[in-house]
């Protein structure tokens, strides 16, 4: 288990595939967590209990859920953003969710890395500082542009390095990773 988080080693494009689906799975307790939470805030600002939330007809649980919803907008907007989760964000659930995140995105960087250095062994660290800086630059541009033909050009971008790294051969005829 312990050679699955490891930085060191190499795998080839399949076992590459099968982590990064691995990776999916992984994610999956964070997702929940977050699913969790909002459904907690939304009965919070609902004035209703689960046990007669299943008598309810649909109209009346959306009835419900756009109530809270007008009520968890009008804080916010009050409040501010950063002040409104600060405050509904309590450390119970920041510390579930960074517990959820954190091997998640250990196992996602150790994977590429692995496939990095199958590709570039000799400069294996100097290209995976810059998968990640261009990694980490093509989402920002993406997400910070006003643009969708941008937007559009960095995520095919990104996919273009991601396909790369499945489809490419390495070098290396036995992987250990």
């Amino acid at each position: 288990m312990k050679k699955f988080f490891e930085f060191k080693g190499t795998i080839n494009g399949s076992t590459f595939i099968l982590r990064f689906l691995f990776m999916i799975v992984l994610s999956l307790p964070f997702f929940i967590l977050c699913i969790i939470w909002g459904f907690s805030l939304v009965f919070n600002y609902s004035d209703i209990d689960l046990s007669s939330f299943s008598s309810l007809s649909f109209s009346e649980s959306n009835a419900i859920g756009e109530k809270a919803g007008e009520k968890i907008a009008k804080e916010i907007q009050e409040l501010g953003t950063i002040k409104w989760f600060s405050k509904k964000l309590g450390f119970g659930w920041i510390a579930s969710l960074f517990m959820s995140v954190v091997p998640l995105i250990w196992f996602g960087l150790s994977t590429y890395y692995k496939r990095i250095s199958a590709l570039f062994y000799s400069n294996r660290i100097k290209a995976f500082i810059f998968f990640i800086i261009v990694e980490s630059a093509l989402d920002l541009i993406s997400i910070s542009s006003n643009s969708s033909f941008v937007y559009w050009i960095c995520t095919i971008m990104g996919y273009v390095i991601f396909f790369y790294l499945v489809l490419k051969n390495s070098p290396i005829g036995e992987h250990d990773g």
